[in-house]
């Protein structure tokens, strides 16, 4: 037995199709076949049923959950060999969700790859449901995981960011709803009142996105219901509905910076705010807890940090001037 025979099984039991793995795996069937009645061999028992077609038997599956915690304990030995040896070679796995990871996984690698240039990253773009996921399942080492009230037991978290939301509007939008206008400007400037927006069409996320949940709690709480007169999962649409004065919308603080230049001259950048507070949307750095942490990985969330640290100074809130 040996840990390639193991890590094929791995691979051969997500798929259940021999030719298919062989290829992602680059060897042949028959390597693969070999290797699998290796491990069969060794056990005395059967891990496969091979008809009607391939499948794991009752003890193949108990031997994947062993497998995979094995191949785990090996990466990790390896990982702290590595470190003690003050190896600065290795690899490090990294998810994001995409509409985020183009912001700032571009400058956080340039400096981590001339601190680490013997180090090979792999990135992955994913939804933060599927980024935890993957960090339980020991897929990735790190991610970069979004959630309003961050739990999971499994997981180790650290916070990077208090992500803000604002309320983005035109004065074009604003003046065939708003007597006052600019009364209203001034007042929104610190924090708005949903309730003064009762009128105002707004762009909403779909249900399922985390900052539409956010979104729904504070009108809830400020006893109005939103005018939704468009819904959809696309963030980027909202620069484009929001430059038209079609739609109010709610932009994250990453998505502000990054459109800032962008916003037509009568765009209003306003603080959104639930029960005195603001509403934010917590960005955090995750891993399995019970994963091994190279120093380089200690270090790219130090980065991390670094980066996102850099955006509690920023003032994002603008009056649109006449």
């Amino acid at each position: 037995m040996n840990f390639e025979s193991i890590y094929y099984f791995t691979e051969l039991a997500k798929t259940l199709n021999m030719n298919e793995t062989g290829e992602k795996l680059y060897i042949s069937q028959q390597t693969l076949s070999n290797h699998i009645k290796r491990l069969e061999d060794y056990y005395g028992t059967k891990l496969f049923f091979r008809k009607p077609k391939l499948m794991l038997t009752p003890i193949g599956e108990e031997y994947l959950k062993y497998a995979e915690k094995v191949l785990t304990a090996e990466a990790d030995m390896i990982n702290k060999i590595r470190d003690m040896e003050s190896e600065d070679m290795g690899k490090l796995i990294i998810g994001a969700s995409s509409p985020r990871a183009d912001i700032f996984i571009p400058s956080v690698i340039e400096k981590f790859t001339e601190e680490f240039p013997q180090v090979n990253l792999v990135l992955h773009e994913k939804q933060s449901q599927d980024l935890e996921e993957m960090c339980l399942e020991n897929k990735i080492d790190i991610a970069i995981s979004i959630d309003e009230d961050y739990k999971n037991e499994n997981l180790k978290s650290r916070l990077l960011l208090e992500e803000k939301l604002y309320l983005c509007v035109s004065d074009r939008l604003l003046k065939k709803y708003v007597k006052d206008l600019e009364t209203l400007k001034e007042k929104s400037l610190k924090k708005i009142d949903l309730r003064d927006f009762e009128k105002v069409p707004f762009l909403l996320y779909t249900q399922d996105n985390r900052i539409r949940n956010l979104i729904n709690k504070s009108f809830k709480e400020a006893g109005v219901k939103p005018n939704n007169y468009i819904e959809t999962a696309y963030s980027r649409i909202a620069l484009a509905i929001c430059n038209k004065a079609i739609a109010a919308v709610f932009i994250s603080q990453m998505n502000i910076k990054r459109w800032m230049q962008e916003f037509g001259d009568d765009i209003n950048v306003f603080p959104v705010y639930s029960k005195n507070k603001p509403v934010t949307l917590g960005i955090y750095a995750i891993k399995n807890k019970n994963r091994y942490s190279t120093k380089y990985a200690k270090r790219f969330i130090e980065l991390l940090e670094e980066y996102f640290d850099s955006f509690n100074s920023e003032k994002l809130e603008r009056i649109a001037k006449k």
